[in-house]
């Protein structure tokens, strides 16, 4: 048992995206917009952080807490979680204005095919003061087309489990992106505990143009074994991983828009 404890405590999932930009921008929406995209569990403190260019990060354990109504743009992502059906369920909200973000979806395809996006993600300082990461290793296998999507097959390392393959989806059209991340074989323990199942990891972000503003909505989910001792500290752990990748990926984005355009 206090390996399984282990295994969870120290368990994260790849994720999915965004979290602080370096300068928050105020937020112009409306609220029938907001009503349109979301639904009664958006409350008021979250739109007030949204309309102040923050972002809302929730466990919410399963699919039907979300705050995302099923609209064109999210149905495939809501399509892809009720598939695996997580029993650890992280959401991610977050709004940026159009003006000086046009090329988003262009910056957010780039950046999840650098191996710093995943690897340079710190998560905590350790005794002696060093920053351990999130991820040990990742590198890519294969880049192909299919059917206007890109695949890409990585091989992931999150201490202390063993490396895992992940079967990363994207389809870009237009001022819309979906990216979807699920584990094509188990994470085991020191090659000897199954940790987590095939197929039963996932990280899915739909970034859309809606109105005046992009709409970044992001889910991070797994299938595990429910211990009822242990499944406080399980979502806590998983929340603080997808939180830490979360303000690594949004700082990144931000360097990389300033980057865009100075040139």
């Amino acid at each position: 048992m206090k390996i399984m404890k282990r295994i969870f405590l120290r368990f994260f999932l790849i994720f999915s995206m965004f979290f602080s930009l370096q300068a928050q921008k105020s937020i112009k929406i409306m609220d029938g917009e907001l009503n349109y995209l979301f639904n009664e569990r958006l409350t008021g403190r979250d739109i007030i952080a949204l309309r102040n260019g923050e972002v809302v990060c929730n466990s919410i354990g399963k699919l039907k807490y979300s705050r995302i109504n099923e609209i064109p743009e999210t149905r495939k992502m809501l399509a892809s979680i009720k598939k695996v059906n997580p029993n650890h369920l992280v959401e991610i909200i977050k709004i940026l204005p159009y003006k000086d973000f046009e090329n988003l979806t262009d910056i957010i395809s780039a950046m999840l095919k650098e191996s710093e996006s995943y690897t340079k993600v710190p998560f905590y300082y350790d005794d002696d003061g060093r920053i351990r990461y999130l991820y040990s290793d990742a590198t890519i296998e294969s880049i192909e087309l299919e059917n206007g999507r890109e695949i890409i097959t990585e091989r992931f390392l999150m201490r202390p489990l063993d490396y895992f393959t992940g079967r990363i989806e994207s389809e870009q059209l237009g001022n819309y992106y979906f990216y979807q991340m699920r584990n094509t074989d188990k994470v085991r323990y020191r090659n000897i505990i199954s940790a987590i199942g095939k197929g039963k990891m996932i990280a899915v972000i739909t970034l859309f143009r809606y109105g005046d503003n992009w709409i970044i909505y992001a889910f991070g989910g797994v299938d595990t074994i429910r211990f009822p001792f242990l499944n406080k500290r399980i979502d806590n752990a998983f929340y603080r991983r997808i939180k830490a990748f979360c303000f690594f990926t949004f700082e990144r984005l931000a360097e990389l828009s300033s980057a865009d355009e100075e040139s």
